[in-house]
């Protein structure tokens, strides 16, 4: 079977002479496909894992089929499958939409305070200022409590995602250590990702985790980056230029999808 080729949007504020031969810059966003591809059930994608990890070492996404929720630390790529644990995997698996960057700390602080979502949040945009700009995001400490969901793998023909975030599986981790990671994407994005936060989690012996709903922080180390460089990659296939990419409601279905 010959491989797809793809189309690319280069969507970058920053300066054009910022790339180099090799590895990408830092704080430059990656993404394959859209949000809004799939939730209209494109669930295959021609993106391997390999070819992922070459544009970043810190991101989320999900496997072809929907096989489970993705989180990528420190160039290491992990499946949370429908059990809610954590495996390495193989770098020929595919994805059809993941989101990575090489991730550099612009702020960080340390949090010595509880904090619940919404406080959480609000610390994190007042260190990232500019609401028009994406922001990557990594906390590192002890939870109160997550709350994580994960998605089962799926069988053609595709059921809508909203039928599928139906039956996911969920988990609730009480005084837990661990990393969320994730990004905040500017409102006038919905649609290509997530507007918002979109957050996974990985427990501190990297065995638990999943897509984050809802937590309370207890303390630890908050860092920050602003990006305004974003490379989004669409795939030419049959099943991309079917998909409805612009439905009513968008926005409340992605909303029901993550979990908000």
């Amino acid at each position: 079977m010959v491989k797809q080729p793809v189309a690319d949007i280069d969507l970058r504020s920053a300066a054009l002479g910022n790339g180099v031969v090799g590895k990408p810059p830092v704080n430059r966003l990656y993404q394959t496909s859209t949000m809004a591809a799939l939730l209209d059930a494109v669930y295959d994608g021609e993106t391997t894992l390999d070819e992922l990890l070459q544009h970043g070492n810190f991101g989320l996404g999900t496997f072809n089929s929907l096989d489970g929720e993705m989180i990528v630390t420190d160039g290491v790529v992990r499946q949370f499958r429908a059990e809610g644990l954590a495996a390495e995997v193989p770098g020929s698996l595919k994805t059809p939409f993941a989101c990575v960057t090489y991730f550099e700390p612009e702020k960080n602080v340390t949090v010595d305070t509880p904090k619940d979502k919404e406080s959480f949040e609000e610390l994190v945009d007042h260190l990232l200022g500019n609401p028009n700009l994406f922001g990557a995001v990594r906390f590192t400490g002890l939870f109160e409590r997550v709350d994580t969901r994960t998605v089962f793998c799926q069988c053609q023909p595709y059921p809508h995602m909203l039928e599928v975030v139906k039956k996911q599986p969920t988990f609730t981790m009480e005084s837990v250590s661990g990393t969320m990671i994730g990004f905040r994407t500017p409102v006038y994005m919905q649609g290509v990702n997530v507007a918002g936060y979109h957050l996974h989690f990985l427990s501190e012996d990297h065995k638990r985790g999943g897509h984050v709903t809802e937590y309370k922080i207890v303390k630890g180390m908050l860092e920050v980056a602003t990006i305004a460089d974003l490379q989004v990659q669409l795939p030419r296939t049959k099943q991309f230029a079917q998909a409805n990419l612009n439905p009513e409601s968008l926005s409340e279905a992605i909303r029901i999808a993550e979990g908000g």
